[in-house]
This record gives C-alpha cells, sequence and structure tokens, in this order.
C-alpha cells in the first residue's frame, strides 16, 4: 500500500482496521502523522457530539408532532411544542454543518505537495537524464492532451491520481535543482497564486483548461517553466501574447 492507497482509506476509516494500511502506518511517518490528525478529529467530534439529552425531549418533540389534534389546548402549550421541536432541528444542522467544515477537502496546492513529496514519489527528485519526448507526449495524450510541443529537461513523467484529480506529474531539474511539474486536468484556478508548503515554493498557473502546479525549494525558475508550459500546452500564439510586442 503507498501513501495515496492509505489517505484514502483513512478517508473513508479513520480507525484504518486494513491489515495492509497497519503495515504502512508503521514504516511511513508522513501518513503517522496524518492518522495522528484524523484520530485527534475523532476525539474532538465525539466530544461534541456526547451532548447530553434532556430527560423528556422526544416526549416534547412528539407532543409538538401532535399539536394538530390537540389545538383545543392552550395557546402557550403548542407554542412550547414547536420551540421544542426548533431547537432539536437547529441542533442537528448546526452539528452537521460544523462536522462538515472539519472534514472539507483539502485544497489543491496540498493535495499536490503531498502527493510530490510522498516517499513513493522522492526517488523521482533525483533523476537527471531527459525522457524522450514521446513518452511525455503519450502521458499527455493518455490524458486528453495534445502538446504543441515538449519543453527540454523532462526527467521523469507518471500520469499519477491526485485527490479526485486526473494529472501528468513530471520532474525538471533547473540549475541543479528539482522542480516538481503537475498538470491537472479539466481543473482551472481562477488566478495565478503563490504558496508555500513545509519549506517548498508553490505556484499554481490556470493553463487552458487545466492547473499547473510547480513546486520547488527555489521559485526563481517558475517564471520561465510557466511561459514555457504555457506555449506547450496552448501553442506558440500564447508564448507570443504572454511575451507581449
Amino acid at each position: 500500500m503507498d501513501c495515496l492507497e492509505f489517505r484514502r482509506l483513512l478517508g473513508s476509516d479513520p480507525h484504518v482496521g486494513d491489515r495492509a494500511a497497519r503495515e504502512h502506518l508503521q514504516n511511513c511517518p508522513f501518513c503517522a502523522d496524518a492518522y495522528a490528525r484524523a484520530q485527534a478529529f475523532e476525539a474532538h467530534l465525539a466530544a461534541a457530539l456526547s451532548v447530553p439529552v434532556p430527560d423528556g425531549l422526544a416526549d416534547r418533540i412528539l407532543l409538538a408532532q401532535l399539536t394538530g389534534e390537540r389545538r383545543r389546548r392552550s395557546a402557550s402549550r403548542v407554542r412550547l411544542g414547536w420551540i421544542a421541536l426548533a431547537a432539536a432541528a437547529s441542533l442537528v444542522l448546526a452539528v452537521g454543518l460544523w462536522r462538515r467544515t472539519a472534514v472539507a477537502p483539502a485544497p489543491l496546492s496540498q493535495l499536490v505537495a503531498d502527493h510530490v513529496t510522498a516517499p513513493a514519489e522522492r526517488a523521482a527528485w533525483s533523476r537527471t537524464a531527459s525522457l524522450p519526448e514521446a513518452d511525455v507526449r503519450k502521458a499527455f495524450a493518455d490524458r486528453g492532451v495534445a502538446l504543441a510541443a515538449v519543453p527540454d529537461g523532462v526527467a521523469y513523467v507518471a500520469e499519477c491520481p491526485v485527490g479526485n484529480w486526473r494529472t501528468v506529474h513530471m520532474v525538471m531539474p533547473q540549475d541543479g535543482e528539482p522542480v516538481s511539474v503537475v498538470y491537472i486536468v479539466q481543473h482551472r484556478v481562477p488566478a495565478v497564486t503563490d504558496f508555500e508548503h513545509d519549506g517548498l515554493h508553490g505556484r499554481e498557473v490556470p493553463i487552458r483548461n487545466g492547473t499547473l502546479v510547480l513546486l520547488a525549494r527555489n521559485a526563481g525558475r517558475f517564471a520561465v517553466l510557466e511561459r514555457t508550459w504555457q506555449a506547450a500546452i496552448e501553442g506558440p500564439p500564447a508564448l507570443a501574447l504572454a511575451e507581449g510586442p
């Protein structure tokens, strides 16, 4: 089991009962940290939900439902029943919204950074020999993208899933330092955005109908790579537009 499979299982089963997942947990400090955070969240959630139920709450809710048959009773008693029902509904809604917010999906930048720095992907950072252009074109073609050109210096390419998205994951050494280049297909961010993750610099760039994510220790080559991949994916006119007259 790799890190991506473990994170998916952790999202559906916070207690991770699968034997293979347990073995992976013992050998991966990154997933062990994610597991610890998940357990802390479950503990907070259990504490939030362990609210003592007042005696007679169920009877009061049932009474509110039967007010149509008991309209001849005092108006104050009818109002009390509806207040109890509304309070119970509000409590359920509040807990549901809190839990939904607490387990909101991680942002794209974090998912990409977690993927390219996972133990299973670290070996790719040390590659320096350029791959044949055909390998890069095929990876993009498998994702439904026809490249106008293949930039020089792609030392690693793989068709990787990141969260719910399909991507092309590459490594391009620049000035002696590896740069992870990930193109997310069919998911376009609204604007260029810089971010940081565990000491690494990152940038999200909308290109055509997808998003290019760059990640490296040094962001000095981001601007060049951004223009290069925009021209490769959108065609030469995109490069001319980016450079200006």
